[in-house]
């Protein structure tokens, strides 16, 4: 236990270390670390680099070659360590010059999705900087966000993760407690952002993602038809000079059946069909690393998706 603690603070020493350092450089010599830094992660996890050209293969099959899905798993991993990097920097940020670097298209459908005062979920993949959006909102919104994250480990690093998340007002609900705390937040009118676009396991529901079955997070759809809180769809879009563009889209219009199971179904495949159209247009800003696809449905179920398809059974 012991050797456990000093080795949580040796990571701890490093990582501060090296953001103070990530501070002090000019933006331009940042992104570039940062960009090697992903080069240099992307030779260094075979396994996670073989997940990801996998990942992509299923997602674009031969619509893709061999050298074009290579060239689109190492961009993603040189996203990622300009996320990195960028996160590391978060401290420089404050609700006046984020905007220098941050453009946001559709605030106001958030606001009109607080307006109606029953909260707001929103629906967040890992795309571009997916970090900075915890910036973004707590000064679009202050005091008004929420998102739900997983505790490290590392409780030293745990604590400088989650400040640097809290840095503009933002404030994060562990998992553990993460039901309670949503629905007292959504009771107070506030926003809370879900990151839901990777594997649920056996506890997900089954929707078609690029074609294939993958187990998806229910939470932000289950409790968006419970409670009436708006649902909202939002990620930011790393451009060519590392600049960052959040889209907000307009609050996804719930039309709840009989079948609730059903309905979580539906609306569920509605936000991944929109994450979708985000990664065929931007594929080198998703987190390919993932194993995306690892949890598959039962028989019967496909059974079942191949009943409606026969059917032509439809909602919305």
């Amino acid at each position: 236990m012991a050797r456990s603690k000093w080795s949580d603070s040796v990571v701890y020493r490093i990582v501060s270390t090296f953001g103070w350092f990530c501070r002090q450089l000019p933006h331009t010599w940042a992104m570039q670390l940062g960009s090697g830094l992903g080069k240099w992660v992307y030779h260094l996890l075979k396994k996670r680099r073989r997940i990801a050209l996998g990942n992509l293969e299923i997602a674009f099959g031969k619509d893709l070659t061999n050298s074009r899905r290579q060239e689109i798993c190492q961009a993603s991993f040189i996203n990622l360590g300009k996320t990195c990097i960028e996160f590391l920097r978060f401290p420089k940020f404050n609700v006046e010059n984020i905007w220098q670097n941050v453009t946001v298209e559709g605030s106001e459908n958030l606001h009109a999705a607080l307006a109606k005062g029953k909260g707001a979920i929103v629906f967040l993949p890992h795309f571009g900087n997916w970090e900075l959006l915890s910036l973004v909102y707590g000064a679009l919104i202050p005091n008004r966000a929420k998102a739900i994250a997983f505790p490290l480990k590392n409780a030293q690093l745990n604590a400088y993760v989650w400040q640097y998340r809290e840095h503009l007002s933002l404030k994060l609900i562990p998992r553990k407690r993460a039901v309670r705390e949503t629905l007292r937040a959504l009771k107070n009118n506030h926003a809370v952002g879900f990151f839901a676009d990777q594997n649920a396991g056996r506890e997900g529901v089954f929707v078609n993602f690029f074609g294939k079955p993958a187990s998806a997070v229910r939470g932000p759809v289950v409790l968006a038809l419970k409670t009436g809180a708006s649902l909202l769809f939002s990620l930011d879009i790393r451009q060519p000079d590392d600049r960052h563009h959040v889209h907000i889209l307009p609050s996804i219009q719930l039309e709840p059946s009989d079948n609730f199971e059903r309905d979580v179904e539906i609306y569920t495949t509605h936000l991944m069909k929109q994450l979708e159209t985000y990664i065929h247009q931007y594929p080198e800003q998703w987190l390919w690393l993932h194993n995306r696809w690892k949890t598959q449905p039962n028989p019967e179920w496909q059974a079942r998706q191949k009943n409606r398809q026969v059917l032509g059974f439809r909602k919305g």
